[in-house]
C-alpha cells in the first residue's frame, strides 16, 4: 500500500507539476495573443477612420512589446476637401490661409495581460495644429484638446473617460487682423465614450462647468452644460451623426454703454440628427431646440418669452433639391418698443413647409396663429389663426434654382460681390418660371377674432397664374379654371377693426365717443356701394358675407352671374 500511496502522489504532484506549467505557459503567452489582438482591432479602428472621404489616417506607428505597446497617428482633413475649405474660407472672409488646415496627433499607451479584466487598457493623449489652431484660435497654455483613459473589453467593445481641464481659446492673428478680437474660457468636468466596433457605434457624452466669452461688445456667462454625440457607421460608412446639448443658465452683459442690450436665458437644449445614405452622402436633417425663460433689454426695446420651440426638418431629394419644414412657437411673449404700442401674446405659433405633392409638383405651405394677444391701448384681445398652401409648382424648375444656388455659393467672392451677379439673374429666371402656369392655393377656414366678434374666410382654387394677373376675361372664364371665396364677418368686428385703425392714426387725441362714430361711419362708406353691387350680403346676425365661385367657365357672386365684375377691372 505504501507504494501505491507513493504513485498516486507522484502522479499528483506531475499533475499539479504540469497544470502549473500549462498556467505559466498561458500567463506568459496570453500577453502577446492579446497584444496581436489589439493591434488588429487598432488598425482596424483606424481603417473606419479612413474610410470617411474628407479624413486621412498618416504616419502610423505601432510598436508591440510583451504587456505593452506603443501607438501614434495624424488625422488631416483629405486635401481636396482641405483646399475646398480654404478657398471658401477665403472668399468669405477676404484672408489669406497658408498651409493646412488642421492636424491632430494621437499618442496611446497600450496595456495588455490576462489579469487586467479586459484585453487591454489605454491611456492617450491628443494635440492639434494647422491654421485652424494658429491663426484662426489659439490655445493660451499648450496645445493638447484633449487627455483619455480607456479599456478594451473581452467584446471588443472601447470604454472610456475624458480628463477634466481646464481650456482658455483666444483669437488668433487672422481674426484679430479682422476686428474679432475674443477670449472663451471654460472648466471641462470630463465625460465619458463608447465605441462598439461590430455595431459601428460611437457615443461621447461631456460635461461643462462654468464658462466665459469675452468679446470687443460684450460678455457672456455660461453656468454648464451636457453634451452628447453620437455617430453610426457601419461597415465604414457613416450613416448618422446626432448632437445634443443641454445648458443652464446664460447671461449676456453689453460693455456697450450707449447700445446696451443685456439678456438671460434659464435655460435651452438642443438636438441635431444627420442622416446620411448608403454612399454617405448627406441626406437628411432633424432639429429640435427649446429655450426657457428668455429675457433681452436694450435702450429702446425689451422683449421677453416664458419659452420657445423650434423644429426643422429637411430632406435631400435628387442630387441637390430640399423639402423640409420649419416649425416655431413661442409662449408668454411680451414685447415693448419705443415709439410703439407694447404687446403680450399668450402664445405664437409659426409654420413654413416645402414639401413634394407628385413626381413632378410640390408646394408651400404656411401656418401662422396667436391667441390672447393683447396690444396696448386696445381694450380686447385679438386671436387668428391662417393656414394656406400653394401648389402644383413644377419640381423641375425648382431643380434648377437649387442648382443655382450651390453654383452661387462656389462664385461668390467677398471682394468681387459682382461675380455672382450673372448667376442671379439666371435665379431670377428661374424663380418667375416656377410661379409661371396652373398654380392650386389653398386657404383653410382663416379665422380672426377681436374679443368676442370674429371672421372667418376660406379659399380654394386652381388657376392659370397668368390670366388671373392679367385679369383677362376669356382666359380666366376658361372651364379648367376654379376658384371658390367664402368670407363671412360679423358687423361688430368691423366697427372694432376701424375704430382701432382710427385710434393709432389719431394717437388718443379723441374722446372715445368720436372714435365710435367716426368708426361707424368708415364702415358704412366702405361697405355700402358694395352691398349696393351685391357683392357683399348682409345676414341674420348682424353679419356680412361673400361668396365668389368660378366653375365651368362660370362667374357667380353669392349665387347670382357676376361676370360683370371682371369689367371693373
Amino acid at each position: 500500500m505504501g507504494k501505491g500511496q507513493n504513485q498516486r502522489g507522484s502522479g499528483l504532484k506531475k499533475s499539479v507539476a504540469v497544470t502549473v506549467g500549462v498556467a505559466i505557459i498561458a500567463g506568459l503567452g496570453a500577453p502577446y495573443w492579446m497584444g496581436h489582438q489589439i493591434e488588429r482591432q487598432y488598425t482596424g479602428y483606424l481603417q473606419q477612420w479612413e474610410n470617411f472621404d474628407y479624413i486621412r489616417v498618416e504616419n502610423l506607428t505601432y510598436t508591440r512589446d510583451w504587456f505593452q505597446a506603443q501607438a501614434s497617428y495624424e488625422l488631416t482633413l483629405e486635401p481636396e476637401f482641405a483646399q475646398a475649405y480654404q478657398r471658401f474660407l477665403t472668399s468669405q472672409t477676404a484672408l489669406e490661409f497658408e498651409g493646412e488646415p488642421l492636424r491632430i496627433v494621437v499618442n496611446d499607451r497600450i496595456s495588455h495581460g490576462p489579469f487586467m479584466g479586459a484585453l487591454a487598457s489605454l491611456e492617450g493623449r491628443a494635440e492639434a495644429s494647422g491654421w485652424l489652431f494658429e491663426q484662426l484660435v489659439k490655445w493660451e497654455e499648450g496645445a493638447a484638446l484633449s487627455h483619455y483613459d480607456a479599456r478594451v473589453g473581452f467584446d471588443r467593445v472601447v470604454r472610456g473617460e475624458w480628463a477634466p481641464m481646464e481650456m482658455a481659446l483666444v483669437a488668433g492673428p487672422l481674426l484679430t487682423d479682422a476686428g474679432l478680437d475674443m477670449r472663451y474660457a471654460a472648466e471641462y468636468l470630463g465625460g465619458d465614450f463608447r465605441f462598439d466596433p461590430g455595431s459601428g457605434e460611437y457615443r461621447s457624452t461631456g460635461r461643462l462647468g462654468q464658462a466665459r466669452l469675452e468679446e470687443p461688445t460684450a460678455i457672456h456667462t455660461f453656468e454648464g452644460s451636457t453634451s452628447t454625440v453620437v455617430a453610426a457607421f457601419p461597415q465604414g460608412v457613416l450613416r448618422e451623426i446626432t448632437f445634443r446639448s443641454d445648458d443652464a443658465p446664460m447671461l449676456t452683459e453689453s460693455r456697450d454703454f450707449d447700445q446696451a442690450s443685456d439678456s438671460r436665458i434659464e435655460g435651452q437644449s438642443v438636438e441635431i440628427k444627420l442622416l446620411f445614405d448608403e454612399q454617405g452622402r448627406f441626406e437628411h436633417v432633424t432639429t429640435h431646440f427649446e429655450m426657457q425663460g428668455f429675457e433681452s433689454e436694450a435702450p429702446n426695446l425689451y422683449l421677453a418669452m416664458a419659452g420657445l420651440d423650434a423644429d426643422f426638418a429637411a430632406s435631400r431629394h435628387g442630387e441637390s433639391s430640399w423639402y423640409g419644414q420649419l416649425d416655431l412657437a413661442l409662449d408668454g411673449v411680451s414685447l415693448r418698443e419705443q415709439g410703439l404700442p407694447g404687446l403680450t401674446a399668450q402664445s405664437v405659433s409659426y409654420g413654413l413647409g416645402v414639401e413634394p405633392e407628385s413626381e413632378t409638383q410640390f408646394q408651400l405651405t404656411q401656418l401662422a396663429a396667436t391667441r390672447d394677444l393683447r396690444i396696448q391701448g386696445m381694450d380686447e384681445p385679438i386671436a387668428f389663426h391662417f393656414e394656406s398652401s400653394y401648389g402644383q409648382l413644377p419640381r423641375t424648375e425648382y431643380d434648377t434654382l437649387w442648382s443655382l444656388i450651390y453654383d452661387a455659393i462656389d462664385r461668390f467672392q467677398l471682394d468681387d460681390p459682382e461675380a455672382v451677379l450673372p448667376v442671379f439673374e439666371r435665379m431670377e429666371n428661374a424663380g418667375e418660371a416656377l410661379v409661371a402656369g396652373r398654380s392650386a392655393f389653398n386657404l383653410k377656414p382663416v379665422t380672426f377674432s377681436i374679443g368676442d366678434a370674429d371672421a372667418a374666410m376660406t379659399l380654394e382654387a386652381d388657376l392659370d397664374l397668368e390670366s388671373f394677373s392679367a385679369l383677362d376675361q376669356r382666359r380666366l372664364l376658361a372651364p379648367e379654371n376654379r376658384l371658390d371665396l367664402s368670407v363671412n364677418a360679423s358687423a361688430l368686428l368691423l366697427h372694432k377693426v376701424a375704430r382701432e385703425s382710427l385710434r393709432q392714426q389719431y394717437g388718443g387725441m379723441i374722446s372715445g365717443n368720436e372714435l365710435e362714430a367716426m368708426a361707424k361711419e368708415t364702415v358704412a362708406e366702405g361697405l355700402q356701394p358694395m352691398l349696393d353691387l351685391g357683392v357683399v350680403r348682409r345676414e341674420d346676425g348682424d353679419r356680412y358675407s361673400l361668396n365668389l365661385r368660378l366653375q365651368d367657365g362660370r362667374l357667380l357672386m353669392n349665387g347670382e352671374p357676376g361676370e360683370w365684375l371682371l369689367g371693373q377691372f
